[in-house]
Protein backbone atom coordinates (compact mmCIF):
# COMPACT_ATOMS: atom_id res chain seq x y z
CA UNK A 1 0.00 0.00 0.00
CA UNK A 2 1.30 3.57 -1.09
CA UNK A 3 -0.24 6.97 -0.89
CA UNK A 4 -0.71 8.95 2.72
CA UNK A 5 -2.59 6.04 4.01
CA UNK A 6 -0.19 4.40 6.67
CA UNK A 7 -2.73 1.47 7.60
CA UNK A 8 -5.92 0.26 6.37
CA UNK A 9 -8.47 -2.02 7.91
CA UNK A 10 -11.06 -3.47 5.65
CA UNK A 11 -13.86 -5.69 7.05
CA UNK A 12 -12.20 -7.11 10.34
CA UNK A 13 -13.63 -9.17 12.65
CA UNK A 14 -12.18 -10.97 15.32
CA UNK A 15 -13.87 -13.39 18.19
CA UNK A 16 -12.68 -14.39 21.62
CA UNK A 17 -14.21 -18.19 21.40
CA UNK A 18 -18.12 -17.42 20.61
CA UNK A 19 -17.58 -13.72 21.88
CA UNK A 20 -16.79 -11.12 19.04
CA UNK A 21 -14.91 -8.21 20.40
CA UNK A 22 -14.45 -6.28 16.80
CA UNK A 23 -16.97 -6.65 13.84
CA UNK A 24 -17.22 -5.48 10.39
CA UNK A 25 -14.20 -2.78 11.59
CA UNK A 26 -13.33 -0.32 8.51
CA UNK A 27 -11.06 2.53 8.51
CA UNK A 28 -7.80 4.34 7.62
CA UNK A 29 -4.81 6.17 8.89
CA UNK A 30 -2.69 8.99 7.09
CA UNK A 31 1.10 9.17 7.96
CA UNK A 32 2.05 11.70 10.58
CA UNK A 33 -0.46 11.83 12.82
CA UNK A 34 -2.49 11.01 15.84
CA UNK A 35 -5.36 8.56 16.03
CA UNK A 36 -6.79 8.43 19.25
CA UNK A 37 -9.23 5.15 19.95
CA UNK A 38 -11.52 6.04 22.45
CA UNK A 39 -14.65 3.77 23.97
CA UNK A 40 -15.63 1.92 26.64
CA UNK A 41 -13.67 -0.87 28.59
CA UNK A 42 -14.44 -4.12 26.63
CA UNK A 43 -15.22 -2.52 23.44
CA UNK A 44 -12.48 -3.64 21.59
CA UNK A 45 -9.58 -1.21 21.80
CA UNK A 46 -6.98 -3.37 22.94
CA UNK A 47 -8.07 -6.33 20.60
CA UNK A 48 -7.48 -3.86 17.40
CA UNK A 49 -4.23 -3.06 18.67
CA UNK A 50 -2.74 -6.37 19.07
CA UNK A 51 -4.20 -6.90 15.87
CA UNK A 52 -1.97 -4.15 14.22
CA UNK A 53 0.74 -5.27 15.91
CA UNK A 54 0.57 -8.83 14.81
CA UNK A 55 -0.03 -10.15 18.18
CA UNK A 56 -3.43 -11.12 17.18
CA UNK A 57 -4.77 -12.48 14.02
CA UNK A 58 -8.02 -11.78 12.23
CA UNK A 59 -10.64 -14.55 12.05
CA UNK A 60 -12.22 -12.25 8.73
CA UNK A 61 -10.95 -9.49 6.40
CA UNK A 62 -7.35 -7.48 6.07
CA UNK A 63 -5.64 -5.06 7.01
CA UNK A 64 -2.72 -2.96 4.80
CA UNK A 65 0.22 -0.85 6.35
CA UNK A 66 1.93 1.18 4.05
CA UNK A 67 5.00 -0.50 2.11
CA UNK A 68 7.73 -1.33 4.28
CA UNK A 69 6.44 0.48 7.38
CA UNK A 70 7.68 -1.09 10.88
CA UNK A 71 5.37 -0.99 13.75
CA UNK A 72 6.63 -0.02 17.62
CA UNK A 73 4.18 -1.86 20.41
CA UNK A 74 3.73 -0.05 24.04
CA UNK A 75 1.70 -2.46 25.89
CA UNK A 76 -0.50 -0.85 29.18
CA UNK A 77 1.75 -2.35 31.38
CA UNK A 78 5.54 -3.14 31.30
CA UNK A 79 6.79 -6.40 29.74
CA UNK A 80 9.85 -6.27 31.78
CA UNK A 81 11.36 -7.07 35.50
CA UNK A 82 11.89 -3.73 36.82
CA UNK A 83 13.95 -5.59 39.87
CA UNK A 84 16.47 -6.76 36.65
CA UNK A 85 19.95 -5.09 36.77
CA UNK A 86 19.43 -2.34 33.46
CA UNK A 87 20.05 0.96 32.90
CA UNK A 88 17.33 3.29 30.73
CA UNK A 89 20.48 3.18 27.99
CA UNK A 90 20.46 -0.59 27.68
CA UNK A 91 16.79 -0.89 27.56
CA UNK A 92 16.30 1.85 24.76
CA UNK A 93 19.07 0.30 23.06
CA UNK A 94 17.33 -3.35 22.63
CA UNK A 95 15.21 -1.31 20.18
CA UNK A 96 18.22 -0.62 18.06
CA UNK A 97 19.00 -5.01 17.60
CA UNK A 98 17.72 -6.40 14.21
CA UNK A 99 16.85 -10.53 14.62
CA UNK A 100 19.53 -11.64 13.73
CA UNK A 101 21.52 -10.85 16.78
CA UNK A 102 25.20 -12.13 17.25
CA UNK A 103 26.16 -13.64 20.76
CA UNK A 104 28.27 -11.03 22.88
CA UNK A 105 28.73 -8.42 19.93
CA UNK A 106 28.97 -4.84 21.53
CA UNK A 107 26.96 -2.21 20.34
CA UNK A 108 28.02 0.57 17.91
CA UNK A 109 28.69 3.84 17.69
CA UNK A 110 25.49 4.63 15.90
CA UNK A 111 23.00 2.60 17.71
CA UNK A 112 24.11 4.59 20.92
CA UNK A 113 23.57 7.71 19.13
CA UNK A 114 20.53 6.62 18.19
CA UNK A 115 19.38 5.39 21.95
CA UNK A 116 20.52 8.85 23.09
CA UNK A 117 18.74 10.83 20.17
CA UNK A 118 15.42 8.66 21.38
CA UNK A 119 16.09 9.55 24.61
CA UNK A 120 15.98 13.40 23.70
CA UNK A 121 12.98 13.35 21.76
CA UNK A 122 10.73 11.68 24.93
CA UNK A 123 12.34 14.52 27.30
CA UNK A 124 14.91 11.96 28.91
CA UNK A 125 18.16 13.30 27.59
CA UNK A 126 20.78 12.53 30.50
CA UNK A 127 18.79 9.82 32.08
CA UNK A 128 20.85 6.84 30.13
CA UNK A 129 22.62 5.96 33.21
CA UNK A 130 20.01 5.65 35.50
CA UNK A 131 18.20 2.07 36.21
CA UNK A 132 15.30 1.19 34.85
CA UNK A 133 13.88 0.41 38.53
CA UNK A 134 14.74 4.67 39.41
CA UNK A 135 12.47 5.95 37.01
CA UNK A 136 8.37 6.97 37.67
CA UNK A 137 5.65 5.51 36.14
CA UNK A 138 5.55 8.61 33.81
CA UNK A 139 9.59 8.42 32.93
CA UNK A 140 9.02 5.13 32.22
CA UNK A 141 6.69 4.52 29.91
CA UNK A 142 8.32 7.19 27.71
CA UNK A 143 11.38 5.23 28.15
CA UNK A 144 9.70 2.45 26.51
CA UNK A 145 8.23 5.28 23.60
CA UNK A 146 11.96 6.18 23.14
CA UNK A 147 12.75 2.12 22.66
CA UNK A 148 10.05 2.34 19.76
CA UNK A 149 11.39 5.25 18.69
CA UNK A 150 15.21 3.78 18.42
CA UNK A 151 13.62 0.66 16.53
CA UNK A 152 13.15 2.79 13.70
CA UNK A 153 9.06 2.45 13.81
CA UNK A 154 7.66 4.14 11.00
CA UNK A 155 4.11 3.70 13.54
CA UNK A 156 3.91 3.34 17.18
CA UNK A 157 0.70 2.48 18.73
CA UNK A 158 0.20 2.69 22.52
CA UNK A 159 -2.87 0.74 24.64
CA UNK A 160 -3.77 3.00 27.24
CA UNK A 161 0.02 4.83 28.23
CA UNK A 162 -1.66 7.09 30.33
CA UNK A 163 -3.49 4.38 32.72
CA UNK A 164 -1.73 4.88 36.66
CA UNK A 165 -0.46 8.46 35.40
CA UNK A 166 -0.77 11.38 37.58
CA UNK A 167 -1.72 14.69 35.83
CA UNK A 168 1.51 16.30 35.40
CA UNK A 169 3.04 12.77 34.05
CA UNK A 170 0.15 12.48 31.71
CA UNK A 171 0.83 16.02 30.54
CA UNK A 172 4.74 15.05 29.81
CA UNK A 173 3.75 12.39 27.67
CA UNK A 174 1.14 14.40 25.41
CA UNK A 175 3.53 16.93 25.12
CA UNK A 176 6.06 13.93 23.70
CA UNK A 177 3.75 12.52 21.37
CA UNK A 178 2.62 15.74 19.97
CA UNK A 179 6.80 16.23 18.94
CA UNK A 180 7.04 12.92 17.51
CA UNK A 181 4.22 13.02 15.36
CA UNK A 182 6.43 15.29 13.03
CA UNK A 183 7.96 12.23 11.88
CA UNK A 184 5.65 9.05 12.96
CA UNK A 185 2.13 7.80 12.58
CA UNK A 186 0.84 7.31 16.55
CA UNK A 187 -2.41 5.11 17.22
CA UNK A 188 -2.94 5.73 21.09
CA UNK A 189 -5.80 4.00 23.29
CA UNK A 190 -7.09 5.90 26.31
CA UNK A 191 -9.97 6.86 28.21
CA UNK A 192 -8.86 10.23 29.24
CA UNK A 193 -10.61 12.50 26.74
CA UNK A 194 -10.04 15.65 27.79
CA UNK A 195 -6.53 14.77 27.00
CA UNK A 196 -6.31 12.61 24.26
CA UNK A 197 -8.58 14.68 22.18
CA UNK A 198 -6.36 17.84 22.52
CA UNK A 199 -3.68 15.93 20.34
CA UNK A 200 -5.58 14.05 18.00
CA UNK A 201 -5.71 14.61 14.49
CA UNK A 202 -8.66 11.85 14.48
CA UNK A 203 -10.41 9.48 16.85
CA UNK A 204 -12.35 6.39 16.28
CA UNK A 205 -15.03 5.33 18.88
CA UNK A 206 -14.42 1.46 18.71
CA UNK A 207 -17.40 -0.21 20.98
CA UNK A 208 -17.19 -3.57 18.89
CA UNK A 209 -17.85 -1.50 15.49
CA UNK A 210 -15.92 1.40 15.15
CA UNK A 211 -17.19 4.85 14.14
CA UNK A 212 -14.85 7.29 12.44
CA UNK A 213 -14.80 11.17 13.53
CA UNK A 214 -12.15 13.49 11.36
CA UNK A 215 -11.82 15.69 14.02
CA UNK A 216 -11.57 15.82 17.84
CA UNK A 217 -14.36 18.89 17.68
CA UNK A 218 -16.89 16.67 15.64
CA UNK A 219 -16.42 13.77 18.80
CA UNK A 220 -16.67 16.45 21.42
CA UNK A 221 -19.70 18.26 20.35
CA UNK A 222 -21.51 14.42 20.23
CA UNK A 223 -20.02 13.51 23.46
CA UNK A 224 -19.90 16.32 25.63
CA UNK A 225 -16.94 18.98 27.45
CA UNK A 226 -15.14 16.36 30.54
CA UNK A 227 -17.09 12.82 29.43
CA UNK A 228 -14.19 10.22 31.00
CA UNK A 229 -15.24 6.81 29.51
Amino acid sequence: MTGNTAIKFDNIRFCYDEVCAINNVNFTVPIKSITALIGPNGGGKSTLLKILSGLLHPDEGEFLIHDDFKIGYVSQFTDFDLSFPMTVMEMVLLGTLCRNIRPFCKYTKSQKEKANDSLKKVGLEGYGGRGINQLSGGELKRAVIARAIASDADIIVLDEPDSSLDVEAAADLYRVLRTIKEDRTILIASHHLDEVLDIADKVLYVNSKVETYTSAEEIKEKLGDGIFI
